[in-house]
């Protein structure tokens, strides 16, 4: 089976991460009345975007792994799982300059397994049609949509961005149940 996961805020609590850098560099507000979008990476103001330029890289650096993320990842890839890390970090976008060194040398320092990893990513449905992926696991409601449109498996990783929204995609609020709807998909 080819499992698909985006990193931030389903790998890693980039979030939690990032209200901690929000809290301390926010002088005027605007971050704050922002958060939503800035917890989705959207650079919406030339302030934030400056924000991001100047923080991502400790902000995703020291996000922690979520709770039993690599266990559950090392369970599947040592089952014969391909694992593709599909995310929007990468180079092209200049808030994200210097992500993909970073994001390499964090998968390997938390000994995080994959097959493949695929940086730049905005267009998640497509690069899982392209990978053959079987079942995508992101934190955005509209990537996981339009990854299910296409006839692929998607799954919700709740977290503060999506939790109050509605949708009719599978939702999973830790990796315990992560991995159980996984194999449901996959012995069904």
């Amino acid at each position: 089976m080819k499992i698909g996961f985006d990193i931030d805020d389903v790998i890693t609590d980039t979030s939690s991460s990032m209200k901690e850098y929000v809290m301390k560099y926010d002088k005027n507000g605007e971050l704050k009345a922002n958060m939503e979008d800035i917890m989705r990476g959207d650079a919406s103001t030339p302030f934030i975007e400056q924000f991001f330029i100047n923080h991502f890289l400790s902000i995703a650096k020291h996000a922690k792994v979520k709770e039993h993320a690599c266990e559950v990842i090392k369970d599947l890839f040592d089952h014969g799982n391909e694992i593709y890390l599909i995310t929007a970090r990468g180079e092209e976008r200049k808030i994200f300059h210097g992500a993909e060194a970073l994001t390499l040398a964090y998968l390997k320092e938390h000994a995080i397994c994959y097959t493949d990893i695929v940086f730049n990513c905005t267009d998640k449905a497509k690069v899982c049609k392209d990978y053959g992926i079987d079942v995508m696991i992101d934190d955005s409601i509209k990537h996981c949509e339009a990854v299910r449109n296409i006839g692929i498996s998607s799954i919700l990783f709740t977290s503060v961005v999506n939790e109050s929204l509605p949708t009719t995609v599978t939702r999973v609020r830790d990796w315990w149940e992560l991995e159980k709807e996984i194999y449901k998909i996959k012995f069904t």
